[in-house]
């Protein structure tokens, strides 16, 4: 008898224990935004072209679309899939992104997985999403080519920020892969202004010395 009372005062106490840790505020769940813009012909030629994606098709014109907007951690990594009252998207909102993210699918799993971590509703998280690319701009030298070019990352880089001064070297990152550049990922506040980007994630970024921009289609 002795023994059960114990274990049951210990269960008390923990519980209170518990209960007087403080909670995740589930608006504070992220410190800062990503935006992932990639090289659809990069896409294209490593995985799309053999799916028959129309965004692969010759004469699309598709170049640097968005991928999605993720909120992350200052520490590294991120939240996803997370539970929210807000209903999904309706066909017209997610039709309503293509013209920057070229499918409605990609703007339906960046809802679920990514936009239902950011606390607004899916209207709120395309708008988001819509702003922060549209305050890009993307120099000729590393867009809308018809022949594959080859250059250095940094150069790559360089290029995006003298188009866009705002973001330093600590804002932004370009993966890669199979030899091909990939993504320009852009760290942003909650306000859309450009911020430093963890130390994780720029260790993700691109270290090979040349890197080729495929072609458009």
């Amino acid at each position: 008898m002795r023994k059960i009372m114990l274990a049951a005062l210990v269960l008390v106490a923990l519980t209170a224990w518990a209960w007087l840790q403080p909670r995740e505020d589930v608006n504070a769940r992220d410190s800062y935004l990503v935006l992932a813009v990639s090289w659809t012909p990069s896409w294209c030629a490593a995985h799309g072209a053999a799916r028959g994606d129309q965004r692969c098709d010759a004469g699309s014109g598709a170049g640097w679309l968005v991928h999605g907007l993720w909120p992350q951690h200052s520490v590294g990594g991120w939240p996803e899939f997370c539970d929210t009252d807000h209903p999904a998207p309706a066909r017209p909102a997610l039709q309503g992104m293509v013209d920057i993210m070229g499918s409605a699918g990609l703007a339906r799993h960046q809802w679920a997985k990514h936009g239902s971590c950011t606390g607004l509703d899916a209207e709120g998280y395309f708008a988001q999403t819509r702003t922060a690319f549209n305050g890009l701009t993307f120099p000729q030298t590393i867009r809308a080519r018809a022949q594959p070019q080859n250059l250095a990352p940094d150069t790559l880089l360089a290029e995006f920020r003298r188009a866009n001064p705002q973001f330093g070297p600590e804002n932004v990152t370009l993966t890669c892969r199979s030899g091909m550049a990939q993504e320009l990922r852009l760290c942003l506040t909650h306000d859309l202004t450009p911020q430093p980007c963890d130390a994780r994630l720029q260790a993700r970024g691109c270290a090979a010395n040349l890197v080729t921009l495929p072609a458009l289609p």
